[in-house]
């Protein structure tokens, strides 16, 4: 099955933006909240490997709560906000034990 659309007038179509890839970094998370990214308006992707064998979860904007929302619960699991669903606020994160690293890399 195929969907026609007739259009009438012009169309304009905008092809994706190359995005700039930051240098990897890497934070240790606790276990309290604490951020780990800082808000960059110009964000347009975010990438995220748990790189511990601990359990690492996300807030976004808000206090990350161990085991709620966003959690990598394996080592070399990964969270990436791609170019359509991506956020700009500052991400916190808990993790299950002490001393738990991520590594980061941004893109804007």
């Amino acid at each position: 099955n195929w969907l026609k659309v007739q259009v009438q007038g012009t169309v304009t179509v905008s092809s994706k933006t190359a995005l700039t890839a930051s240098a990897v970094a890497t934070a240790t998370v606790g276990t309290t909240s604490a951020q780990i990214v800082a808000s960059n308006t110009s964000r347009k992707g975010l990438i995220i490997v748990n790189t511990s064998s601990n359990r690492v979860s996300f807030g976004i904007g808000v206090t990350a709560v161990l085991d709620n929302g966003i959690t990598l619960a394996t080592l070399g699991s990964s969270w990436s906000m791609g170019e359509y669903d991506y956020v700009t606020g500052a991400v916190n994160a808990i993790a299950s034990a002490a001393s738990s690293v991520v590594s980061i890399q941004e893109l804007t």
